[in-house]
């Protein structure tokens, strides 16, 4: 519209000349109309003049003025002179200067505002973990609490019983030993009874040791008996051999001797009857002989049962000796117990109120505890809103900052980059490193300004900001450019890298080129790769040193398709977990394991629930860092090839970091007290194969011949590099 103006008030004079040329023809050369046009035309021309000399100076004004609505302060107007003109530009110099001095202190106010709250929010993140770790145990500890209190009361509840007990016992063992001292009464009775029998059959024997005495002199008559009647008979026979002869005799005598034969026969009768007499006596003699025989053999049965009897009942008193004196022991033992009992009987009725009262006191600890774990819940929420709002404060510090970039007030050139890593991280220290090249060899006409810890958002709000052109640059991993092109999940296939320096040969060579050409498409430049690390794998079960050891074990790993069916084809149970409920899932051993970078499994301290570490450098994750296009393309030429090469070299000192760190950090784990182990070359063989099907599944939806040229590409590598530890 301003440019319009302008040429109409060029354009008006010669038309208005012709006018009035046309004027003066039509009125005859009238000397009114003449001096009437030399006026006009004299009034034009020093229009003209007046108007060129102000539109100079106004028109270098508005050309300075144009650079300052693209953000460029650096400008200082410039129009010579005193007039009001000059006084302007006077004054827009001086507003200039203002807001020069306003808006360097409100960058450095916002960087600050942005550092600090990148500080609290951090802090407040910790906070938050320790909180929520807090008030999970105090909520375990409440539930403990409950518990404990219903065991104290089921205490004191058995506390009665065993006091009940105890009384019962006691008195129980008062009767015992009341029935102990009447069995030793009964004892020592029975022992002068067994005294007094042992006396008696003492006597017995005595008596049948007589006896066998007797026997034994009877026998010896009655055997002298016999020897008598032997001569007896031996008489008797000699007799009738006598008289027979005498009766022979008699009867050679005829008549004279008949007298003496009446003899004879009378004499031989009497000494058949006297023969047939001492026949009879030998019998008696003989039975009494066998009958006193057996008295004596069951006189000395009798006194060999009556030794036996005594030496039993010596024996027998012996063991009453024996069985009193255990008897007395026990007694007095089990006057030792009765006391004891008693004690224990007071004992328990003491345990019996402590109890009682360590019930109640455990009810108000379980209320007490619960109430902390409402409070916990509470702060916890408070912390969670705090790093919230704080993230949420950092985050419109950094777009401020960013806002405030849009003006230029001083003579470097400042790119930014950003992303959700902290200040702590490899990715940092290699854009310092980017900075610092950068600033060196373009002699300070750039600087870089490092947006860490998500100041500006998301990664994909980072994104979309570089697709915008409001942000020179943003570090995102694979996994997040995944999300516009599946070629990018092209390095999650598992346990094909081996170790760093092969990763290193793929990340600066033509293949990783490749992919960031990639980008253009998207509205994006990339710039080079980065090294983020292996993937490593922690349990608390054991240690990981063949196929076999990861059956079984229940493993978190990220909502990511290609990771769980590569778990699941090695026989683990993979979980899906979000990453801030890992640590306290690991404490309640709720899994068994889960794998990350080393220097997350150091800074996120899960040496504290994890003991076994297994270097299996299963997923090599790699970072890209990419420029926005539309932003590109207005770089100077020449500035180009200092970026790039500073960007690459920056990088490279990523490598450098991470080896570092990861050397430093196992070292530490280690000394943390954690097993630090690595698959064999012949076991990781075996794993390679058991994950080709996965790896088979996935080719085509990430590009078959992509994935081809990345195995080629890994083939060079390994022939290539020497694996630096």
């Amino acid at each position: 519209m301003k440019e319009k103006y302008m040429k109409l008030f060029f354009v008006l004079p010669p038309i208005l000349v012709l006018v009035l040329l046309m004027y003066i023809i039509l009125s005859g050369f009238d000397v009114y109309s003449i001096f009437l046009t030399i006026g006009v035309l004299l009034s034009c021309s020093f229009n003209s003049i007046l108007l060129h000399r102000i539109m100079r100076p106004l028109k270098t004004v508005s050309e300075q003025a144009s650079r300052m609505k693209d953000g460029d302060l650096t400008v200082s107007l410039e129009c010579g002179g005193n007039n009001e003109l000059g006084e302007i530009t006077t004054s827009i110099n001086s507003a200039l200067e203002y807001l020069r001095t306003l808006l360097s202190l409100v960058t450095d106010e916002a960087a600050e505002v942005s550092s600090k709250s990148v500080e609290i929010a951090s802090v407040s993140d910790g906070a938050s973990r320790d909180i929520r770790l807090i008030s999970m145990a105090v909520a375990e500890l409440a539930s403990g609490a409950q518990e404990t209190g219903t065991m104290a009361q089921n205490a004191a509840s058995k506390t009665d019983q065993v006091s009940e007990l105890a009384k019962n016992t006691a008195a129980g063992l008062q009767s015992l030993l009341q029935i102990t001292q009447q069995i030793m009464a009964s004892v020592h009775q029975g022992s002068e009874a067994i005294g007094r029998s042992k006396n008696i059959v003492n006597e017995i024997a005595a008596t049948a040791q007589y006896n066998v005495r007797l026997g034994g002199e009877l026998k010896g008559k009655s055997q002298e008996v016999r020897e008598i009647i032997k001569l007896i008979n031996s008489i008797t026979a000699q007799t009738n051999l006598l008289a027979l002869n005498a009766a022979i005799e008699a009867a050679r005598a005829g008549e004279h001797g008949r007298g003496f034969a009446v003899v004879a026969e009378e004499v031989r009768e009497l000494a058949n009857r006297s023969h047939h007499a001492a026949g009879q006596i030998n019998e008696i003699v003989e039975s009494m002989l066998s009958d006193i025989g057996h008295v004596v053999v069951a006189f000395e049965t009798t006194q060999e049962s009556m030794n036996t009897g005594v030496n039993t009942i010596t024996a027998a008193n012996v063991s009453f000796a024996d069985i009193r004196s255990d008897i007395e022991k026990s007694r007095i033992k089990l006057q030792e117990v009765t006391l004891l009992a008693d004690n224990q009987a007071d004992a328990a009725a003491d345990l019996m109120s402590t109890v009682h009262g360590v019930a109640a006191i455990a009810e108000q600890s379980a209320a007490a505890t619960q109430t902390a774990a409402a409070s916990s819940e509470q702060i916890t929420t408070s912390v969670a809103q705090i790093a919230s709002g704080t993230q949420q404060l950092s985050r419109l510090a950094g777009n401020l900052e960013q806002a405030v970039f849009r003006f230029h007030f001083s003579n470097t050139k400042t790119l930014r980059v950003g992303f959700e890593m902290t200040d702590k991280s490899v990715c940092y220290a290699g854009m310092e490193r980017f900075g610092q090249i950068l600033h060196e060899r373009t002699q300070g006409r750039y600087s870089l300004k490092i947006f860490h810890s998500a100041q500006l958002g998301t990664g994909l709000d980072m994104i979309e900001k570089l697709k915008e052109g409001t942000l020179e640059m943003t570090f995102p991993a694979l996994p997040t450019l995944a999300g516009l092109d599946k070629r990018f999940m092209v390095f999650d296939f598992p346990f094909l890298i081996r170790n760093e320096s092969i990763a290193d040969y793929i990340l600066h060579g033509p293949f990783a080129r490749k992919l960031l050409d990639m980008l253009d498409q998207y509205g994006f430049y990339g710039l080079t790769f980065a090294e983020s690390g292996f993937r490593n794998t922690t349990n608390s079960r054991h240690a990981i040193m063949g196929l076999e050891d990861f059956r079984g074990l229940k493993i978190r790993t990220m909502q990511n398709d290609l990771h769980i069916d590569t778990w699941k084809a090695l026989g683990a149970d993979p979980i899906p977990l979000p990453f801030a409920n890992l640590y306290n899932a690991m404490r309640l051993k709720e899994v068994d394991g889960q794998e990350n970078p080393i220097a997350t499994i150091y800074d996120d301290k899960f040496y504290e629930v994890q003991k076994f570490l297994t270097l299996t450098n299963h997923v090599y994750s790699p970072f890209i860092l990419m420029y926005s296009k539309k932003l590109w393309d207005i770089v100077p030429a020449e500035d180009k090839p200092i970026i790039e090469q500073a960007a690459k070299e920056g990088a490279l000192y990523t490598t450098e970091v991470n080896w570092k760190r990861k050397k430093d950090n196992l070292q530490a784990l280690e000394r943390k007290g954690m097993f630090v182990g690595q698959i064999s070359s012949m076991e990781m063989v075996r794993i390679q194969e058991m994950v080709k099907p996965v790896i088979d599944r996935y080719k085509n939806q990430i590009g078959k011949e992509l994935v081809n040229e990345l195995f080629a590409e890994i083939k060079k590598a390994e022939e290539k590099t020497v694996y630096k530890s």
